[in-house]
């Protein structure tokens, strides 16, 4: 802890030598006074030409450059198939507003890499924090799982699930709209998303209200790389790691996009594969706590598969104002587990009493098709716009397994012998469609509304078979068949105004919600039944005061109300067997959750920013881990009403001219109170989280970065988590005139990305764990950017099924 305040401290005072600095503000335009999105705007010393800041324009063609010193500069903008607009500026003791930048259309191809520009790894926007995977070389060979354990206030805890400032139920979009996915398929298929094809990852604690209420903890919005400018080009990846593995991801993006239509296509493919090796303790006693026996196991868990994702799409323009079009999500992910247990029970006093050996082998197949149909018209040169999106989703599992169990008594004889063969199909089709509208009100007001409805239909079953010396039969106890719909129907409205000191933002959201749920009887077991109907409203609130007029201190306020609905996965009532010792077992009386979430932002310069967040978490869903005779049972359960306190420091300061600073900074504290099973949870504590980010440019086209992560140890309801930390270091080479790149990296240096803990609560048992994974890795990759555009178009993004994917489990 006190190295941790140390480290605080340091990075605080950084920015105490820094200069006073100011925003500059325009918009760009083409000939015909028409919008331009996504034109880069890039700021340079007038001294030297160096590259002092860039940053993309918004929709409306706008764009805000923060944290500049007073100097003269000059400012361009930049488009392909544009010529570049440049003009001279000076910035002196106030913020400037720059007159439109008009910038001309160019008849002559110009080469994609002639517009590279730096970009930094940390941005921050009034309702999100942008993370560039791009700007660090250590990314190089990784995926989207790693850039997420580098993000600001994102953790990854060791089952795969993500906390948001130590909150829970964060919901995973891709380009807009949710994955549908959790737990090992969530985790598979980030893993398949190599850096190359990743724009940026979007991270909304309080996202507004114009995205499903789903996701109690926060929204993280992968955007994956895309252009919609006129002609024939794209970009190609691979990478390679290696750690105890192998590891490879490849990406190919190709665009061809002419005056009335648009075609694009992207492909990824590779392999991966990783280890755990896991030790697990558990202690037992009598009701007067006197040691009974004792339980150690280890678990040596190889993971890999392959996989292949395809997206494809086509855009149409009729005419200037309306494009419609669709698109195709294709991914194949087929993936092996093995696992080798060693168990070891014995008595107080350490004598054997028996061993359990169990090879288990599992075989999955996940398989995904989206199909997406979009309208979008704009009404009238000032934004106003209509859209309609129309979502076919289908998400298809197969899991074989084969259990060996062999218990051996103290002389080391065998006593017992079986094998369990399980089946598990899973089917989930997932239909939906929603409209939005928005509109200016003049000046800076904007109106946005929109309606939505989603219909989930899931077919679950599992297939157990036991084979005792030589005889097979049916397992009904482990058996059984689950049957889910759910019918959500929404609509929202959003207002936002400027005024000269402040800016607001106000959006309300309401959405009802049908369900029914039928778990299939067989020979054992009979049929059971469920329905549930609830409505309910959420409202958001955004506002930013300017304290004072150089907007050197700038207030910023956010609320948003939020529901967790269960994981389809979760409401199945199947057991399913890790080993003799530990099932898990959904829990089809899962209610859904529901946050009251606030944010006050402090902003300094535009460089430093203090967030203080409070979240007020109602029936909150957790793992819950029980012990009955001696058997671990592992469900999902609405354990916790919880609060989370957290106060966090993040900033970017440029220490010289090629040396940039990101650092981020996070203290939290936690509480739990629930009923869990016999006993009362009432669980609290705090913990920290830094990273920090280092970035090097030591020319002609050589960078580097080296950044490290730290948290605290940390309660978290039922489990108490050790500690953790990890360095990366990385280079990359421009080679090509910046058309391609290769980077080397390596991850986790000092092997100390580990994950131990203790589970508490159990009754009359002590338990903990500790678990090494193949963190430490070596990677080299290479980038290729080709062809030539020469015009922009307007694309529309969007879908139909906002929340539904993000719960596939």
């Amino acid at each position: 802890m006190k190295n941790v305040v140390t480290i605080l401290l340091i990075l605080l005072a950084i920015p105490s030598v820094a200069q006073d600095t100011f925003q500059v503000t325009g918009k760009v335009e083409d000939e015909q006074g028409k919008a331009m999105d996504l034109a880069m705007v890039v700021l340079l010393s007038a001294s030297d030409s160096s590259i002092v800041k860039s940053v993309y324009t918004d929709q409306d063609g706008s764009f805000v450059l923060g944290q500049i010193s007073s100097g003269d500069y000059t400012i361009e903008a930049r488009m392909l198939s544009y010529h570049i607009t440049r003009r001279s500026i000076t910035v002196a003791e106030k913020d400037l507003s720059v007159p439109t930048l008009v910038i001309k259309a160019n008849a002559t191809a110009i080469d994609i890499a002639e517009v590279a520009t730096e970009v930094p790894f940390v941005e921050r926007q009034i309702d999100r924090v942008i993370v560039n995977p791009d700007a660090l070389p250590s990314n190089a060979g990784s995926n989207a799982l790693d850039i997420m354990e580098k993000a600001p206030g994102i953790i990854l805890n060791s089952d795969g699930s993500l906390l948001l400032k130590g909150r829970s139920g964060v919901q995973v979009y891709i380009n807009d709209k949710p994955s549908y996915l959790s737990g090992s398929e969530l985790e598979n298929y980030l893993r398949s998303l190599p850096t190359g094809s990743i724009q940026r990852i979007e991270i909304m604690e309080n996202p507004p209200a114009e995205f499903d209420a789903a996701g109690s903890g926060g929204i993280i919005n992968i955007v994956l790389k895309r252009n919609a400018l006129r002609g024939f080009y794209g970009n190609f990846n691979t990478g390679y790691r290696q750690g105890s593995y192998a590891n490879s991801n490849n990406n190919l993006n190709v665009n061809y996009n002419r005056e009335k239509v648009g075609v694009y296509a992207s492909v990824n493919a590779g392999l991966w594969e990783n280890y755990q090796d896991l030790n697990i303790n558990r202690f037992y006693s009598d009701a007067e706590g006197v040691s009974t026996s004792s339980f150690k196991q280890n678990s040596f868990i190889n993971h890999g598969g392959k996989y292949f994702n395809v997206r494809s799409g086509i855009d149409l323009y009729p005419s200037d104002n309306t494009n419609f079009g669709g698109s195709f999500r294709l991914n194949i992910s087929p993936t092996t587990r093995y696992t080798d247990n060693t168990s070891i029970v014995a008595q107080p006093d350490g004598a054997l009493i028996q061993e359990v050996l169990a090879d288990n082998d599992e075989e999955e197949t996940f398989d995904s098709q989206a199909y997406t149909l979009y309208f979008a018209h704009y009404l009238d040169s000032l934004g106003q716009k209509i859209s309609i999106d129309a979502d076919l989703v289908r998400y298809q599992t197969d899991n074989d397994q084969v259990f060996n169990n062999f218990i051996y008594d103290s002389t080391g004889v065998l006593t017992y012998q079986d094998r369990i063969n399980g089946q598990l199909p899973s089917t989930i089709d997932i239909y939906a469609v929603k409209a939005d509208y928005r509109k200016s009100l003049g000046g800076s007001g904007m109106f946005e509304a929109g309606v939505k409805s989603a219909y989930t239909e899931t077919d679950n079953e599992a297939i157990y078979t036991n084979t005792v010396d030589g005889v097979t039969t049916p397992d009904y106890g482990l058996s059984n068949r689950f049957l889910y719909e759910e019918m959500i129907n929404a609509a929202y409205v959003n207002f936002s105004k400027s005024f000269e000191k402040v800016d607001f933002q106000l959006g309300l959201r309401g959405e009802a919600t049908s369900l029914k749920g039928n778990q299939l009887g067989n020979a054992e077991q009979s049929d059971s039944s469920f329905t549930r109907d609830y409505q309910n409203l959420f409202p958001t609130f955004y506002s930013t005061w300017r304290i004072d007029s150089a907007n050197h201190h700038l207030l910023s306020f956010s609320y948003s109300k939020r529901v967790n609905r269960p994981y389809f996965m979760d409401l199945n009532p199947f057991i399913s067997p890790l080993d003799r010792f530990t099932f898990y077992s959904g829990n089809p009386n899962l209610l859904p959750t529901f946050s009251n979430n606030f944010s006050l932002t402090y902003t300094w310069r535009s460089m430093i920013n203090g967030t203080f967040s409070y979240s007020n978490t109602i029936d909150g869903i957790n793992e819950t881990l029980e012990i009955v005779d001696e058997i671990y049972y592992s469900r999902p359960g609405n354990i916790a009403d919880s609060q989370t306190f957290s106060f966090s420091v993040d900033g970017a300061v440029s220490v010289s001219k090629r040396w940039r600073v990101n650092f981020y900074g996070e203290y939290a504290y936690l509480t739990f109170d629930s009923p869990l099973y016999n006993q009362q949870l009432n669980a609290s504590g705090d913990y920290q989280y830094l990273s920090l980010t280092n970035t090097f440019d030591f020319g002609k086209g050589w960078k580097g970065d080296i950044s490290g992560i730290y948290r605290s140890d940390m309660v978290y309801s039922q489990l108490f988590l050790r500690s953790f930390g990890g360095i990366n270091i990385g280079f990359q080479k421009a080679l090509w005139d910046g058309k391609a790149n290769l980077k080397c990296s390596v991850n986790d240096i000092l092997f100390t990305r580990r994950g131990d803990g203790i589970i508490n609560n159990l009754e009359q048992t002590e338990a903990d764990w500790n678990s090494v994974r193949d963190t430490r890795r070596f990677a080299l990759a290479f980038s290729f950017n080709f062809g030539k555009a020469t015009n922009q178009k307007n694309a529309h993004r969007g879908s139909g099924s906002d929340e539904e994917q993000g719960r596939v489990r």
